[in-house]
């Protein structure tokens, strides 16, 4: 039976070619972008494919979404956020409103759709369903330049472990999170803002050649045709990571924290905190 999958910024990269590795299963797409006049699928009719305006920032935008979604399908099986883009510079070269709207595009959004979508799946008949949040290996791994952008996929990482917690296994809802490493996507032109403060003492670190010196690792179809074939497994990852090497970072980062509970001067500090 077709699953209908909720898909936000569909109008290019990753989120377009999730859009249309589901639309290709034969599963029934809402495809949202700021412009759904722009959004383009093959293989789409009047039965399997809504597309939907959607401001991740609007609640007004999110509630038409979903409803619109209900009246043509009755039930959404699958939410993914995917729309983020990356805020890049040295701290002291980021604005604080630069910050704010880092967070407003990255996480906030995410905690709105999530809510809405738990409420949908919640009360549907059968109740269920699956969120996935796309994420970053910077949420796992701070990186230079990138101090904002890791800090609102980690916020979406520790949201989504909370939330997760707090449902009734008779919901059948579950969600996780998707930590990939870099894509081939327009991510050096469209998806990246620069720090607009300059500031002489960081004229050693420049953003724009760090994005360009970012190998993509990952083929942002193949990565897309994975995803379709995560969803149908019974047993989902709470995390799944993916891009060269990630697995080894994250390896050694385990291994580093392990060492530091159990490193002694350090273990007998924090006891003698205790009461």
């Amino acid at each position: 039976m077709p699953r209908v999958i909720f898909i936000t910024g569909t109008s290019r990269g990753l989120g377009h070619e999730l859009a249309q590795a589901f639309l290709s299963a034969s599963d029934y797409v809402v495809a949202t972008a700021r412009d759904p006049t722009t959004l383009s699928f093959y293989s789409t009719t009047t039965t399997n494919y809504l597309p939907l305006k959607l401001g991740i920032t609007s609640s007004t935008d999110i509630e038409a979404a979903f409803a619109a979604a209900l009246a043509q399908f009755g039930r959404i099986d699958i939410v993914i956020n995917n729309a983020a883009y990356g805020l890049v510079g040295p701290l002291e070269t980021l604005s604080d409103q630069q910050v704010r709207e880092q967070f407003n595009t990255n996480f906030f959004p995410a905690v709105s759709i999530t809510r809405k979508a738990i409420s949908v799946m919640r009360t549907q008949s059968p109740p269920g369903g699956i969120i996935l949040q796309f994420s970053s290996i910077g949420a796992s791994l701070g990186m230079p330049l990138l101090s904002a952008m890791c800090a609102s996929k980690k916020a979406v990482e520790i949201f989504t472990e909370s939330v997760r917690q707090e449902m009734k296994p008779e919901w059948g809802i579950k969600l996780l999170c998707a930590q990939f490493g870099a894509l081939n996507t327009d991510t050096h032109t469209k998806s990246m803002v620069y720090g607009d403060v300059e500031v002489e003492a960081y004229d050693h670190m420049d953003g724009r050649a760090f994005v360009k010196g970012l190998q993509a690792t990952l083929d942002t179809n193949k990565v897309a045709l994975a995803i379709v074939q995560l969803l149908v497994l019974e047993d989902l990852p709470e995390v799944v990571f993916a891009g060269d090497g990630i697995r080894d970072f994250m390896a050694g980062k385990l291994e580093r924290e392990r060492a530091v509970l159990v490193r002694e001067d350090v273990v007998e500090l924090a006891r003698s905190c205790e009461k």
